[in-house]
């Protein structure tokens, strides 16, 4: 956790500004006129904390499109992710286990897919974070041929752990250093939530022990975790009873469960307050690190492993996540995890298609930051374009206050360079006037003066008023000398 007065308050993908700038739709032009100000006050001399966060995504059933499309890799490339996140037990994802033999606890493998997926990761200088296993809808993905223990559903340890270890046997011999990894995916759909069954946990439990000890005799520089480590429960029991060491504390933040089950407003809303302020698993972010570093004596990093807008795809997603809500959901949420010092916030996930969507109930593009019709972005790619471009670990923090509830703000120093990130949550058009900083300032704008279906980003340089114009639900990135 960092000061508490950051609380308070040349590329194809980018069209000219003025191209952006004619006059908007009739429909939209009676918003446009000036109702409210804020002032935005930074202080690039008082350093307020440090960076740790970097980006991730997560690549998906839309693999092949990365593995086997260059432009697709540009994007991730282009927004600097540092990490992307895989699966490899679904039909349609990564399976690199054609048939696991029980009896031998060896396997027939085909890499071919994983390899060239693993290595389109290094070649855009991320790496890569692969999920062994999954558990969702109650039936579990694993390998096929591997036994299920009927007494605890789950596969047998030791099967489990062979599994694991060839996996990192086969990166060793390929030369793909491949260090971080998740034990299941989304152990509570096995386990449970609310409330937790403790028996099952702990046949989870000795499955992990058992994976995690083969792993680190592999390779001793693994960090291996699970997503929900972080719920009380299960992260007090853990503990209590003989769980193995985890390397992270990860979690999952999805803060919508069906489409139009909450406002913009509340949406917003939870985007700072959900596993933030209000933590729905019991420990907030720094209570957790906290029972850990006294149970075991370290501090964890914490990973946001899979996070979007809403989870629900059943019926079609919800299409509020391409918007520009989605996209000031998106800024909110990052600008917390840096906040709080999360490590890695990986977004759930790279491209989908909105031609799919469109025959859906609810029309949406899907979870997608990219459009794999046009491999062109959404808005919410924009906004981890501004900040994975822009912001390191070990970039210091410096002071920013807003008068407005309604205008989120962060300022960092990276490069020589003072960058402040504009968040306006509100649906009316709000002025910006900029206090604290001289000379020049760039910015780079997405806004609803565009439409999401088309989205571009604006761009320009800030004449004698330094003052942004925010029309309606805005992320800004402003950039100046110090």
């Amino acid at each position: 956790m960092i000061a508490g007065g950051l609380l308070a308050g040349g590329m194809a993908l980018t069209q000219p500004f003025q191209a952006l700038q004619g006059a908007p739709p009739l429909a939209y032009a009676a918003t446009l006129t000036p109702i409210r100000i804020a002032d935005i006050t930074i202080d690039p001399a008082s350093v307020a904390g440090t960076n740790q966060l970097t980006l991730g995504v997560m690549v998906d059933d839309d693999w092949q499109g990365f593995a086997k499309e260059s432009a697709r890799r540009q994007l991730a490339q282009k927004a600097r992710f540092g990490v992307v996140r895989l699966f490899d037990f679904r039909n349609y994802s990564l399976r690199p286990c054609m048939q696991w033999n029980e009896s031998t606890k060896t396997g027939t493998f085909d890499w071919t897919y994983m390899d060239q997926t693993i290595n389109g990761i290094y070649e855009i200088g991320a790496e890569p974070m692969i999920c062994l296993g999954g558990y969702g809808s109650h039936v579990p993905h694993f390998p096929p041929g591997m036994s299920v223990d009927l007494a605890t559903k789950l596969p047998y340890p030791d099967s489990f752990a062979a599994y694991a270890s060839e996996c990192l046997k086969h990166f060793a011999s390929v030369g793909l250093p491949v260090r971080l990894y998740e034990v299941v995916n989304e152990p509570c759909d096995y386990f449970g939530s609310d409330p937790v069954d403790f028996s099952k946990l702990q046949n989870y439990m000795l499955l992990f022990n058992a994976t995690a000890e083969a792993m680190r005799r592999e390779n001793a520089s693994v960090s291996v975790s699970h997503d929900f480590i972080t719920r009380q429960p299960v992260l007090d029991y853990w503990l209590a009873n003989g769980g193995a060491d985890v390397d992270r504390l990860d979690f999952h933040k999805y803060d919508c469960g069906s489409p139009g089950q909450y406002t913009d407003e509340q949406m917003l809303t939870r985007a700072e307050t959900t596993y933030f302020g209000q933590w729905p698993m019991g420990y907030t972010i720094e209570q957790a690190r906290d029972v850990w570093l006294k149970a075991r004596g370290k501090l964890l990093p914490v990973v946001d492993s899979e996070l979007n807008f809403d989870s629900a795809w059943t019926n079609g997603t919800d299409p509020r996540i391409q918007q520009m809500v989605g996209a000031v959901w998106s800024a909110l949420v990052l600008r917390m995890s840096i906040i709080h010092g999360l490590q890695q916030s990986i977004y759930y996930c790279l491209s989908s298609s909105a031609s799919y969507g469109k025959a859906t109930q609810t029309g949406g593009a899907g979870f997608g930051l990219s459009n794999s019709d046009t491999e062109t972005p959404w808005y919410p790619f924009y906004v981890h374009d501004m900040i994975g471009n822009n912001l390191a670990p070990g970039d210091q923090l410096v002071m920013t206050k807003s008068s407005s509830e309604d205008i989120r703000t962060l300022a960092w120093l990276h490069g020589g360079i003072v960058n402040v990130l504009l968040i306006s949550k509100s649906p009316v058009r709000i002025r910006a006037r900029i206090v604290g900083i001289n000379g020049q300032i760039k910015y780079r704008k997405i806004d609803e003066t565009i439409p999401w279906q088309t989205p571009a980003e604006q761009t320009r340089i800030l004449g004698g008023e330094k003052a942004v114009d925010c029309n309606g639900y805005t992320v800004t990135l402003l950039q100046a000398s110090p």
